[in-house]
């Protein structure tokens, strides 16, 4: 089969890859529709993702385990070891029967980035029903994606950071206000919020923002709510990092790996029948080495907005 694998010199287009092996317990053998491509497939090795690159998935069950609770012939999306494929193997616990509403480009889009969103803001960041988020990154594929779950789960306020040339999408997809961070800086604003979610420190281009946000989050005195002034990074600061697997993070500072399950993916399609949740795609290729190449130039050019798909099989 086609796969785009890691190779010895860099990511390969390869068309004599071996079909994945039969399916056991709650496993399943995707046929690929769509894929999409995150910063992760270029920034961990096969070590971590194995050696077909891509993680997000929207694709037709093929073959199943004896313990799955799909059956052959069901569309679903979520995540996979190995997505730039025509096919792939995966369990049953990382996947969910797709939105009825989305086309199979935009469901490829979701996985990574809405459970990420929804991870950081229900699940570390605390947020309740009319609490007040500040996005960092608001145009990225993490940042539009927690505009749009900070939505779904309520917030009364959102504002969200970025160029002035995509302050209109940011505020398309449930922003409040938006700063313009090449006008302004949102640390010199005197509004203070219950959640940061930083999507871009650490993303590759030196920034670092973790003081600033600090600076901004509501304290005991300014808020209601019992889990106040959280911190919430997806990338964050090496001293985060370094917490993480040492001494344990702060109490308001958070940085985490998205757990990417079925419970969560249902919650997430929920929102998106409800048209709440709606993927923004950058771009759709073609799935040859050529739009491979130019998709991965474009994520590491770091101003995509959106999310970048690719068609697998059309005919799934």
């Amino acid at each position: 089969m086609t796969a785009y694998v890691r190779g010895k010199g860099g990511f390969e287009f390869r068309d004599d890859w071996p079909e994945p092996k039969a399916p056991t317990k709650d496993e399943v053998v995707l046929k690929v529709s769509t894929a999409a491509i995150n910063p992760v497939d270029y920034k961990l090795g096969k070590g971590m993702l194995g050696d077909i690159v891509g993680l997000d998935v929207c694709g037709v069950v093929e073959a199943v385990g004896d313990q799955s609770p799909f059956k052959v012939g069901d569309r679903v999306y979520g995540r996979t070891k190995g997505s730039l494929a025509q096919k792939t193997i995966t369990k049953s616990s990382m996947l969910s029967l797709t939105p009825s509403n989305l086309s199979v480009d935009a469901i490829a889009a979701i996985p990574t980035v809405y459970l990420t969103g929804l991870q950081a803001l229900r699940d570390h960041g605390g947020l309740q029903a009319g609490g007040s988020v500040l996005v960092i990154g608001a145009s990225g594929g993490c940042g539009l994606a927690g505009v749009q779950m900070a939505r779904a789960l309520g917030a009364g306020r959102i504002v969200g950071v970025c160029s002035g040339k995509n302050c209109d999408l940011v505020l398309a997809n449930g922003a409040d206000a938006v700063v313009d961070y090449t006008k302004e800086n949102f640390w010199d604003m005197p509004e203070k919020f219950d959640l940061v979610y930083d999507t871009a420190t650490n993303s590759g281009g030196n920034e670092e923002y973790k003081l600033r946000a600090l600076s901004v989050l509501k304290t005991k005195a300014d808020s209601s709510n019992a889990k106040h002034g959280q911190y919430v990074a997806i990338n964050g600061s090496v001293s985060m990092w370094i917490r993480m697997f040492t001494i344990g993070q702060k109490a308001n500072q958070h940085i985490f790996f998205v757990d990417i399950n079925s419970k969560d993916l249902e919650q997430v399609r929920k929102f998106a029948e409800e048209g709440i949740v709606k993927p923004i795609i950058a771009d759709c290729k073609e799935f040859t080495q050529a739009g491979l190449e130019e998709g991965y130039q474009q994520l590491q050019g770091r101003r995509t907005v959106g999310k970048i798909v690719y068609t697998i099989d059309t005919n799934a």
